[in-house]
């Protein structure tokens, strides 16, 4: 299918090197190239949603583009060649061909790594506990307390509750999400609840396993506001090793939804996917 393109290509640059000096041919080369990939983006943008193969036929053809540009050294070199705008497409690309199981585990790691970046709590700090019981096979959390949330209603305060639960859902399907009580009026709750999960060991250490809290609001009459998010990492927990068996409590720094991801905006595309829509669907509706 590239053949009819690699060979006007293959024409016209024959003419060019022939007729100007080569620094003048290198500039037009890279021009033409950059022009290549600024086309097979908004190619890409603009058939959001198609099915992954649609998208592997285009990270073939990048490929074989770049081996053409590059002409055995003799063309553009590897650092212009797959510079920004190239490493941009190919991650674009690679979303879009990737499942949506690995979408999502790889959306949460994200959210850990930014969350670990983060020095202030912007939007509060939650306090959790969490240990592995390995005779019982079963995980335990606490929630301990928050301190300095956002106050959502009028009177200056929330009602602040937290959800539990264990990610990614594909992984944990038996694990039924669990929620704390409702603290009134207050930025500073103190819950104090414990709660289990009974799942194994082995399931722990999954890559990309984690806890998500979530703090709501309570509302009444209208909807629970949402008021920040935090991961901890399974992997982490004391009691999955012999040698770690502190139950410590951990500060986690609440987060709001980062609108910008383009995880996100890759699921949000697959309509045709019932797990990506769901998602997606669950983490636009975290938005103030």
């Amino acid at each position: 299918a590239l053949a009819p393109l690699l060979e006007y290509l293959d024409s016209n640059l024959k003419c060019y090197y022939n007729g100007t000096y080569r620094t003048n041919f290198d500039r037009v080369l890279v021009s033409i190239w950059k022009s290549v990939l600024q086309e097979m983006t908004v190619t890409v943008q603009g058939n959001a949603g198609e099915k992954m193969a649609f998208y592997d036929r285009l990270i073939s053809a990048l490929r074989i583009l770049a081996e053409f540009f590059h002409a055995g050294s003799k063309g553009i070199h590897d650092e212009m060649l797959r510079g920004p705008d190239y490493q941009a497409l190919e991650r674009l690309l690679k979303l879009n061909t990737n499942e949506t199981s690995d979408l999502i585990e790889e959306y949460i790691a994200e959210r850990i790594k930014e969350q670990k970046r983060l020095r202030q709590g912007e939007f509060g700090i939650l306090t959790v506990k969490a240990l592995f019981n390995s005779p019982s096979d079963s995980l335990s959390v606490d929630v301990v307390e928050a301190a300095n949330l956002t106050p959502l209603d009028p009177t200056g305060f929330s009602d602040p509750f937290v959800i539990i639960e264990l990610l990614p859902r594909h992984k944990f399907p038996d694990c039924p999400r669990q929620m704390t009580k409702v603290q009134k009026r207050t930025l500073n709750p103190f819950f104090d609840e414990s709660f289990e999960f009974t799942v194994t060991a082995e399931r722990c250490k999954q890559e990309g396993a984690a806890i998500c809290f979530t703090v709501m609001d309570h509302d009444v009459v209208t909807k629970n506001d949402f008021e920040g998010e935090a991961y901890l990492s399974l992997t982490t927990i004391p009691g999955l090793e012999e040698s770690t068996q502190d139950h410590v409590a951990v500060n986690l720094v609440l987060m709001q939804p980062n609108d910008k991801s383009d995880i996100l905006y890759a699921l949000e595309f697959r309509t045709w996917d019932k797990l990506a829509q769901d998602f997606v669907r669950e983490q636009r509706n975290k938005r103030p």
